[in-house]
């Protein structure tokens, strides 16, 4: 094989980084100012948003306010019920830090405390009847965490509160603003 008559391009690498770096700069340049354009874009928005708001404020009847504090308040609820959910995981994770063992709260437990004495808690402990029922909610008691059993309900809870609330709020908005 001879060398001599390979046509194959050299590479120059000078020219290479140069371009490369000609193109992080033009990169750089462009988020610049891309940057500045999204900054002025959202403080018009904001602006006209704001005016939007105070002028329908004022047209907003009783009714919508009490919608508003109750979704809100339903919200809030569900946030409290997740937070209490991260506490107890947050307690069962002190506790194993501190020993090493890991402190399980069931459901069962939870159940045994509210529903003790009761015909259903005596169902649950001896059945006559509905025998794979209980089984499977003597499973379920047993093996979901109170922790989890917080968290996923309150999570949804104030998720769909959220949702509602917005969804609301924005559809009166526009309903007071075609109004005008």
């Amino acid at each position: 094989m001879n060398t001599e008559n390979s046509h194959q391009p050299k590479l120059n690498h000078e020219e290479w980084i140069g371009r490369f770096f000609q193109f992080i700069e033009t990169v750089k340049l462009f988020s610049i100012e891309f940057a500045q354009a999204l900054k002025s874009l959202f403080q018009k928005g904001l602006r006209e948003t704001w005016k939007d708001f105070r002028s329908i404020a004022s047209k907003l009847s009783p009714v919508d306010f009490f919608f508003a504090g109750t979704m809100l308040s339903i919200g809030a609820f569900g946030g409290m019920i997740v937070i209490a959910g991260i506490g107890l995981l947050s307690y069962q994770s002190f506790l194993w830090l501190q020993s090493g063992v890991w402190t399980e709260y069931p459901m069962l437990a939870v159940f045994n405390f509210l529903f003790e004495n009761t015909p259903l808690h005596q169902w649950i402990i001896n059945p006559e009847s509905w025998v794979g029922m209980q089984k499977l909610i003597l499973w379920f008691l047993e093996t979901i965490p109170v922790s989890i059993a917080l968290m996923v309900p309150g999570v949804s809870l104030a998720i769909t509160a959220m949702s509602i609330f917005i969804a609301a709020m924005l559809f009166r908005f526009y309903q007071l603003k075609n109004m005008q």
